[in-house]
Formats: C-alpha cells, sequence, structure tokens
C-alpha cells in the first residue's frame, strides 16, 4: 500500500511540474479603437485581429482577435476568451462592416488589411493600454 502512495504523490508532482509554464508565452491584450474624433467605430460588425508578421518571433503563428465593444473597448484572444495572444510581432487589422449580412466596410480600407494597415505591434508582455485610431471610409458621391 506505501508503495501505491509514493507512486502516486511521484506522479502528482510531476504532472504539477509539467503544466508549469512549459508552454509559449502568451500576453493579455486589450485597449481602444476609435476615430479621429473619439467616437468609437459602430457597425454590425466591429472587430480586431492581431495577424502574426511576416518576421514574428511568435513561438506559435497563430492570429488572435476581438470584438469592438460599442464604446471602443477590445481584448484579444487566439481560441478562447482569457487565453491571450502569443508574444512576437503582428499586423493589426479591423473589420467595421455595416451588418453580419454585408461586406460594406466603414472604415478606410488600409486598416482592413496587413499589406496596407498603418499598425504593427511587438507583444512581450500584458497590455491593457493600447491605442487604435482609424478613419471612416470615404463617403461615396451620387
Amino acid at each position: 500500500m506505501q508503495v501505491v502512495r509514493s507512486n502516486f504523490a511521484v506522479l502528482a508532482l510531476a504532472s504539477a511540474l509539467i503544466g508549469c509554464g512549459g508552454g509559449p508565452k502568451t500576453a493579455q491584450i486589450s485597449g481602444r479603437v476609435l476615430f479621429k474624433d473619439g467616437t468609437p467605430p459602430k457597425g454590425g460588425v466591429c472587430a480586431i485581429q492581431f495577424l502574426p508578421a511576416a518576421d514574428t518571433t511568435a513561438e506559435i503563428r497563430k492570429a488572435a482577435s476581438g470584438d469592438i465593444r460599442e464604446d471602443g473597448s477590445f481584448e484579444v484572444y487566439t481560441r478562447k476568451p482569457g487565453d491571450g495572444i502569443f508574444v512576437g510581432k503582428y499586423d493589426v487589422t479591423f473589420a467595421v462592416w455595416e451588418s453580419p449580412m454585408s461586406s460594406k466596410s466603414l472604415i478606410d480600407a488600409k486598416y482592413t488589411s496587413p499589406t496596407t494597415t498603418p499598425y504593427h505591434v511587438t507583444i512581450d508582455q500584458d497590455a491593457d493600454d493600447l491605442a487604435f485610431e482609424v478613419e471612416p471610409a470615404a463617403k461615396v458621391k451620387r
């Protein structure tokens, strides 16, 4: 009986050690997205996405995203809310659409692609104060 308890204790300790800090480093990221006039973007779809840059140092190249709330605030996650983002370099893009059934963008097109976005960030630790300013889409003259 004592041998069984001893083996169980060794297995429990080994499991605890393996689960502690063994994976790639992640960070909790949040902030705010606003138009230049200080108002938050509004639409049927409002999202922010962090796409791994071509030269990222991230151990795992996985995008992270989150909804832009009515007040412009956001939190990003990789698979599920709260899991954070892998540390590394990212291109930040935005989707602000008229409705979920429409792909009509309400922001300037340069913010929607990793090749044209002006926002490129390096994530190396938690941050709750990232701020991004976007411009509305040009109005089409009729």
